[in-house]
């Protein structure tokens, strides 16, 4: 049997059956689903209607808390800045005067200071009180010159304050207390809340505070309030509505009135009795429209915001939800009727479709099997034979009989290069990063040689295994050269996650798509052995700090590096004073310490990128840095003084009892420098200079 004539016929009755079989049961459980949900429909309607008049009134009430808390917040940092700075000048007046003045005087002084501050708001002062109870600066009074107790001073709410304020300055240092007075200076007989903020002035067990009254700030957050839900519109006739607990009407069918008596007080009631839950709640009523005179039932959600006194309110009316659900009857039946004739025309075109389709389907498989059969004899896609006693359609047949064969050799070269892959990854080291220097790939012999697991370097820069020591601008030419597409070569040196170093040459290549870079691939080979006979070579046997040999070549490099960068070079001469002497009376095993104790400061003082100290002679050591010229005087005294600090005894040193060392320093531009020989002899002249001045000094010409 054909592959292509089953698959036609396949196609047309399916298709066909499908189609009718989809059409009558999308009617008849759409019809049959909404005449069992009609009934629901009110219900999650209403409920839905009674969510967002729920979320009106709470985002509300939310709006409002969150203007409180601002508007506490502002004042809180306004008195802490206030009392900081009070506090600071006090404490600059106690330091300034504690020497020359009495306690009485600073202290004085400290509370005439404070008096003399004055706010916009006069009803604001500071105060200054003892943690016993003294009163030193009250009610913008002076109170030193007699023992003022307010001790047992209490506030409107019987609160006894000076003890509280003591408490919090004594145990927390500084904070917050609030407390109701009547306003100074004021006809105002009422008790008004402050926020009083104050902090511990240790050094006379004083409080130092201030406070502010915060009626008037409220007062006019409740009025921006007011403003804005006076602007706030809504769908169809719902509207928000406030009012205060004591009856009056401040919001009333959206709009803001003038406070008065809620016109209705029986529904005010059921309001009043309904908002006290602290969740607020609903309550149904029947109420009139705006702009009508005719009452509808209605559901609203009232809660108290009780800072304020004030209930929120917003409710929907009952009747617009039954115009909802009727409205979406009619749609619900228009919309089956257009869905039947449509269903119909498109039905009979379908089926006219699916005829013709399935032929051409017909031809179009034969044609594409074929060209199947000769690509799958070329290449193989899959790893695993075809077993063709599980086929029935011949062309299937062909085809897994083509693939088998193709597999066979596929297998064979995969194997071969896994075999060389495995060969490469564990005995070249190679990672790739992308365009911003993350690994993305390491080999097992990155590995191996860094100490550093595959997930642990994964998505790391290579910084991980960058030496400390390696300068940024090795760094820097090294990207400037990939940056530009350019292959870069040189060796690197690297720190293993053990903490030991190793050496590699690298060969970097920026891999490029559409011409633009998106990562690099580095193949590295280990030169740690070669780095190890190299730097034998240049470094002193018993000080371990560089050799003449490495100087010669290193004084060269610095020049030149000096002159490229455009900056100073340094060049210090140092030799150990009377050391002949030392070694005559202590003998030269003592001696050899000395030196390598000199060279281990020397390493110490040296421990920048581009610093390098060297062994050049028996106790004779050179220093090149690129220190600035005004500071090389003292980079220089104060290697002498840690050479001295080391307290090595030296009997035969005229200079000093201990072991001490002579400075001869040089210091020129890069463009001043004519040779090596030149800036050599000019700190060997100043070195002689130094031993001629008494020697354990730094010459400097």
């Amino acid at each position: 049997m054909k592959l292509s004539n089953f698959i036609t016929k396949f196609i047309f009755i399916t298709a066909f059956s499908s189609i009718i079989a989809a059409f009558l049961i999308s009617i008849f459980f759409q019809y049959l689903n909404f005449k069992n949900d009609l009934n629901h429909y009110k219900k999650e309607f209403t409920e839905q209607k009674k969510i967002e008049v729920k979320n009106e009134v709470l985002m509300i009430y939310g709006l409002i808390k969150y203007k409180e808390e601002l508007l506490r917040k502002t004042v809180e940092d306004r008195l802490i800045d206030r009392v900081n700075q009070a506090y600071s000048l006090a404490m600059d007046i106690y330091e300034t005067n504690k020497q020359t003045k009495t306690k009485d005087e600073i202290k004085y002084l400290i509370a005439q200071s404070l008096n003399n501050f004055k706010f916009k708001d006069h009803n604001n002062y500071f105060f200054i009180n003892s943690n016993k109870g003294q009163a030193i600066l009250f009610d913008n009074k002076i109170t030193l010159d007699k023992y003022v107790d307010i001790w047992d001073l209490k506030d409107s709410n019987n609160k006894p304050i000076i003890q509280i304020q003591a408490k919090i300055a004594k145990e927390q240092k500084a904070g917050f207390t609030t407390n109701k007075f009547i306003k100074p200076n004021s006809n105002d007989k009422n008790s008004y809340s402050k926020i009083s903020y104050i902090k511990l002035f240790e050094p006379f067990d004083w409080h130092i505070g201030t406070g502010e009254y915060i009626d008037e700030l409220t007062k006019n957050a409740q009025e921006e309030i007011l403003d804005w839900l006076n602007t706030l519109k809504y769908k169809n006739s719902s509207y928000s509505f406030l009012n205060t607990t004591d009856g009056q009407t401040l919001i009333f069918e959206g709009k803001r009135v003038e406070q008065k008596p809620h016109p209705y007080p029986e529904l005010f009631k059921q309001q009043l009795e309904i908002s006290k839950n602290p969740n607020g709640d609903f309550f149904e009523y029947k109420f009139k429209k705006p702009n009508s005179n005719e009452e509808f039932e209605k559901i609203s959600f009232v809660k108290q915001y009780e800072n304020y006194n004030w209930i929120i309110g917003c409710g929907v009316y009952l009747d617009e939800i039954e115009k909802e659900l009727q409205r979406k009857e009619e749609i619900f039946k228009e919309h089956i009727t257009q869905q039947i004739v449509s269903m119909f025309i498109i039905f009979l075109f379908i089926l006219v479709a699916i005829y013709f389709i399935s032929r051409y389907i017909a031809d179009f498989i034969n044609k594409n099997i074929k060209n199947l059969i000769y690509s799958f004899s070329k290449a193989s896609l899959k790893n695993e034979k075809v077993d063709t006693n599980q086929l029935n359609f011949k062309e299937f047949i062909i085809l897994a009989n083509s693939l088998n064969k193709t597999l066979e050799n596929k297998n064979m070269v995969e194997k071969k290069l896994q075999n060389y892959i495995n060969i490469v990854n564990q005995n070249v080291i190679i990672s790739s990063t992308n365009i911003q220097g993350f690994i993305t790939e390491v080999s097992e012999a990155f590995c191996e040689i860094s100490g550093y697991k595959k997930d642990e370097l994964i998505g790391k820069s290579h910084n991980i295994v960058r030496h400390p020591n390696t300068p940024t601008s090795f760094y820097k030419e090294m990207w400037d050269t990939l940056l530009s597409k350019k292959e870069w070569r040189g060796e690197i040196k690297n720190l293993a996650k053990n903490g030991d170093i190793y050496w590699t040459y690298a060969i970097i290549t920026p891999i490029l798509k559409n011409s633009e870079i998106i990562g690099f691939t580095s193949i590295k080979s280990d030169i740690t052995n070669k780095k190890h006979i190299e730097e034998l070579s240049i470094t002193d046997e018993l000080t371990k700090i560089y050799n003449r040999r490495f100087f010669n070549i290193k004084i060269e490099e610095e020049i030149n590096r000096a002159k490229r960068d455009k900056k100073e070079l340094c060049l210090i001469m140092l030799d150990i004073d009377f050391f002949k002497q030392y070694n005559d009376t202590y003998g030269h095993q003592e001696g050899d310490i000395v030196i390598k104790s000199v060279a281990n400061v020397l390493k110490r003082k040296t421990n920048r990128a581009d610093d390098f100290a060297f062994r050049v002679g028996g106790e004779e050591f050179v220093i090149i840095t690129h220190i600035e010229k005004d500071k090389v005087l003292n980079y220089a005294n104060s290697i002498k003084d840690d050479i001295e600090n080391l307290k090595i005894e030296h009997r035969g040193n005229k200079a000093s009892k201990y072991v001490t060392i002579s400075l001869g320093v040089v210091c020129k531009n890069a463009i001043e420098i004519n040779s090596s020989k030149e800036i050599y002899k000019k700190a060997d002249d100043n070195l002689y200079e130094a031993k001629r001045s008494g020697r354990n000094c730094v010459v400097i010409k």
